[in-house]
Formats: C-alpha cells, sequence, structure tokens
C-alpha cells in the first residue's frame, strides 16, 4: 500500500511539473521597479514585451490562462520571443497604470517595445491560434525593420515597402514615422492624394490646415467622395479636427482653434449642426485649457443665442454634468447652478432641474438651498426609480453636511 502510495505522489509530482512547464512564463508585476525591469530585460535580450492586463473577476482573464497560455505552441513561442508580463488592474500599482495605457476593458492584452511603448493592443479574449499569430506577425513586422531602414537609407524602397516601413515605425518610433511619412508623402502626386491607403496616411502625418495634402482633398471633395464615399471623407475631415483640436489645446493656439472652427467644421458638419459643433470645440478649447471665463463666455452665448427655450433645460444639465466631472471648482458649480437656475425659471416643475440643483447646492455648502429643492424634487417624481436617485442625492448631501461638522 505504501509503494503504490509514493507511486502516486511521484505521478502526481511530474504532472505538477509538466503543468509548470506548459504555461507562459510571465512576470507577475506589483510595483513601478518591477515593471522597470521587465522593460529592461526586454532591451538587454532585444525583445518585446507581451502584457497581460487583468482583473480577478473577468471571465475571460480566467479563460486565457486555462485555455490559451497553456497551449504548448503559444508557451513556445511566447517564451522564445517575448518578456511577458501579467499585472492586475485593479491593485495599487495597476490602477494608475492602466490609466495610463488607456486600458478600459479587460482582458487587455498590450505589444509593446523595450521602450516602454506601446506596437499594439488587442482587446478582449483572443483564442491560441490567433494570440499565435499576432505574436508571429509582430515579431516579423519587428525583423523587418532594419532591412527596410537600410532601403530607405538608401533610397531603393518601394512604395509598398515605404507604407510598410512607416507601419512598423508608428508603433516603435514616432519621431522616425512622421520623418519617413514626409519623405513618402514628397513623392507623391495629386492623383495620389486620393488614394485610400494615402488618405489615411496624410491623415496620421501630414494633415496641418495650411498644409497642400489637407488643401488639395478639402478642396476635391467630389472626387474623394466618388472615389471612396461620403464616410471616408468625413472620416478624414473627423481625423484632421481632431488632431489639430488636440493641439491647439496643448499649445494653446487660439488661431488654429479659430481655423478649425471655421474652415474645417463646414467641411463635414451640416448647416444646421455648425452652431453647436463650434460651441463644443470652442467650450472644450476652454475647458480643458482652464482658461473658465471665456469657458462661461461660450456657454451663456450659445443657451441664449441657440437655444429654444424647450432645448434649455437639457442643456444646462449636460453642462453641469460635464462641469461637476471635469471643473469642479466652487466657482464653476456656482456657474452650473445660474444655468439650472436659468432653466427652471422656465420649466419649474422640472424633475431632474432641481434634483441636480440640490446636489449643486450641496457640493458649495448651502445646505439650506440644497434641502429646499431636493425637497421638491421627490414631490416632483414619478415612479421607484425617481424616488430612489432623488434619495440617494439627498443621502450624499447629508454626508457632505455630517462631513462639515
Amino acid at each position: 500500500m505504501k509503494v503504490h502510495l509514493i507511486g502516486i505522489l511521484l505521478l502526481l509530482g511530474s504532472f505538477v511539473k509538466a503543468n509548470d512547464l506548459v504555461q507562459i512564463p510571465f512576470i507577475e508585476v506589483t510595483n513601478a521597479n518591477e515593471w522597470q525591469a521587465a522593460f529592461d530585460q526586454a532591451k538587454t535580450e532585444n525583445k518585446l514585451v507581451f502584457v497581460d492586463a487583468y482583473t480577478d473577476w473577468c471571465s475571460y482573464c480566467h479563460k486565457l490562462d486555462k485555455e490559451v497560455y497553456t497551449d504548448q505552441s503559444v508557451v513556445d513561442y511566447y517564451s522564445k520571443n517575448f518578456i511577458n508580463v501579467k499585472f492586475d488592474a485593479e491593485s495599487d500599482f495597476g490602477y494608475p497604470k492602466a490609466d495610463q495605457l488607456n486600458i478600459s476593458g479587460y482582458p487587455t492584452l498590450l505589444f509593446m517595445t523595450g521602450q516602454d511603448q506601446v506596437f499594439k493592443v488587442v482587446d478582449g479574449f483572443v483564442p491560441a491560434e490567433a494570440l499565435l499569430s499576432y505574436g508571429k506577425e509582430i515579431s516579423r513586422m519587428i525583423s523587418r525593420r532594419p532591412d527596410l531602414e537600410a532601403k530607405f537609407d538608401a533610397n531603393t524602397i518601394t512604395r509598398d515597402e515605404h507604407l510598410e516601413f512607416i507601419g512598423i515605425l508608428e508603433g516603435t518610433d514616432e519621431v522616425k514615422a512622421s520623418e519617413v511619412a514626409k519623405a513618402y508623402v514628397k513623392k507623391l502626386k495629386e492623383e495620389d492624394f486620393l488614394d485610400l491607403q494615402n488618405i489615411w496616411l496624410l491623415a496620421r502625418h501630414q494633415n496641418q490646415l495650411n498644409g497642400y495634402p489637407y488643401l488639395y482633398i478639402s478642396t476635391h471633395k467630389d472626387l474623394l467622395v466618388e472615389a471612396h464615399g461620403i464616410n471616408e471623407y468625413n472620416d478624414y475631415m473627423t481625423a484632421v479636427y481632431n488632431d489639430n483640436l488636440e493641439l491647439a489645446i496643448k499649445y494653446g493656439d487660439d488661431q488654429l482653434m479659430n481655423d478649425i472652427v471655421l474652415n474645417v467644421l463646414p467641411h463635414f458638419v451640416e448647416n444646421d449642426q455648425l452652431p453647436n459643433a463650434r460651441f463644443s470645440t470652442r467650450s472644450v478649447y476652454y475647458g480643458q485649457r482652464g482658461e473658465f471665463e471665456r469657458y462661461k463666455i461660450e456657454v451663456n452665448s450659445y443657451m441664449n443665442n441657440h437655444l429654444s427655450n424647450d432645448s434649455k433645460a437639457d442643456f444646462a444639465l449636460s453642462t453641469t454634468y460635464e462641469i461637476i466631472e471635469n471643473y469642479a471648482s466652487n466657482d464653476m458649480i456656482a456657474f452650473s447652478t445660474q444655468l439650472l437656475k436659468q432653466a427652471l425659471d422656465i420649466d419649474e416643475k422640472n424633475f431632474e432641474l432641481n434634483s441636480i440643483i440640490g446636489y449643486a447646492k450641496g457640493l458649495l455648502g448651502d445646505y439650506k438651498d440644497a434641502d429646499k429643492y431636493i425637497e421638491i424634487a421627490k414631490s416632483l417624481a414619478e415612479g421607484e426609480e425617481e424616488l430612489e436617485i432623488v434619495q440617494s442625492l439627498a443621502d450624499a448631501v447629508q454626508m457632505m453636511k455630517e462631513g462639515q461638522d
């Protein structure tokens, strides 16, 4: 009996060891030093980093562990070609890291360079065969870079190779990607600007409003729409809009912001929607820049000059939500209560207006007014759902009060 028991234990031991081998050798990272050490190792070994951002409650994260990371072909390839990293996105280290990497769903898989730059993101569960394909394709692309770089430097690179080189650089070296893209664009003829592949390259790298590619495409809308459809044209203009607005916000460039409002928006926004689009652009610009007096002017001007009375309640509410979420100083919350009061003068029986102004008054420490508006909201509530909403706001105000005592 003892002999049989020892034999069983030996078999179990060998089974555990076998299972230990059939797993991607992940480094479980729990702090910034461990993260940096993994990327230092990647640079030393000239490898990419494969990152699995997971949470304990994510069922597909566990499915990856059980079905994909134990697949022998995946294990063999990723063990040889990647430094493999895992982190819990809801840990003290993981939460800010996930935010930094713009991760919002789980699992999220990232292929990163040794310089801590994201090369490709894969959202959600992928089967073993697909993960293996991703790994091989990304490895192939990275291995192609030296050859393509040599051809580029020797000016013997073909059009397709040039585009491939730019695609690789976009994941590994953004500055170099822009330089190589600029050289590619210089070789284009006017008719090349209407090629779909070129259009999207131009959207990423050559979308300055004073640049010839943008000027050509924006003034040849009919040709582009005829070739590719209105959606492609609008998508291109949207990309130009987003990138230039980001630049305007970053550098505080009022002129660029005004050019976007006056010259870019009309290319892809219908006339009846232009006032709203222009207001949204200006308000985002001033809000993100922290220029709140100008933000207030834009809000008041749009509310008073472009909205019907029937629309003012929704506008006041949406603006208040934006302020509370993004610009929640006392001064700005006080400004939002003015908007809400203006809307209440038109629609005093509005349940949501009374609820939110009560909450906003609580944020300002004006508990007498907060209680007044919340009681009005309770009297206007219809059904259990609205009663629950207003009660939760009343509870929040009460907690604010107790925090002041």
